[in-house]
């Protein structure tokens, strides 16, 4: 079976019940779309762990961009201010004062790798999957997001993105999140990291459109 999430943001307890609740094996294959880290502490050991699977994909998501343009090699100027209002305290402490040196440059070269869109083919399906919206460009690709009526961005493909918790597109604030299906495009993005007690993460499985929660 092939899966994909999205927006961990560190909630480690949750993930782990999702894979028992899929029971995930090694014959199966799992696409995270991004924002494994920040805002909860389990962020790294999550990477780490996705860092030694096989089976499990990952794309680049804004919160690993930050983290990158915070203690990579190229430095950009107010990233560590933007890493830290958007929640990446936790993740920059574990990252300094927890993980080896090498540890941390394994990490970040691993997130330097990361692709930030792919397309998956799924029986007779075509997935572009993509952490905020698809685009030309790259920085849209992570920091973009969809509105409620957005046209389908491919007449071929069905886009699968994270980035923006669904409530914002249902606009539903007091409701348990769920996955958000609109024209060619669909958000599983269900709110992991937020202080929100209606969040939950959510996983689709791409054979059959089944949905999961936890």
């Amino acid at each position: 079976m092939i899966y994909c999430m999205s927006d961990l943001h560190g909630e480690e307890d949750r993930f782990h019940a999702m894979l028992e609740k899929i029971q995930f094996s090694d014959q199966d294959t799992l696409y995270i779309i991004g924002d494994v880290i920040d805002r909860s502490p389990g962020g790294v050991s999550m990477l780490q762990e996705i860092m030694a699977a096989d089976n499990i994909h990952m794309l680049l998501g804004n919160h690993e961009q930050m983290c990158l343009d915070t203690l990579g090699p190229n430095s950009v100027y107010g990233s560590r201010d933007l890493w830290r209002h958007n929640g990446g305290n936790c993740t920059y402490r574990h990252l300094l004062y927890i993980s080896s040196a090498r540890e941390r440059w394994e990490i970040l070269r691993f997130i330097a790798s990361l692709p930030d869109h792919l397309e998956v083919t799924v029986g007779d399906r075509i997935f572009h999957l993509v952490h905020g919206m698809p685009s030309e460009d790259p920085y849209r690709r992570i920091w973009d997001r969809p509105v409620p009526d957005c046209i389908a961005p491919f007449p071929d493909r069905t886009a699968i993105v994270g980035h923006t918790p669904t409530c914002f597109l249902t606009g539903r604030m007091d409701e348990t999140l769920t996955i958000w299906h609109g024209d060619g495009i669909i958000d599983i993005d269900c709110g992991c990291g937020n202080p929100s007690e209606h969040r939950r993460l959510a996983c689709l499985r791409l054979d059959d459109m089944a949905e999961f929660y936890v």
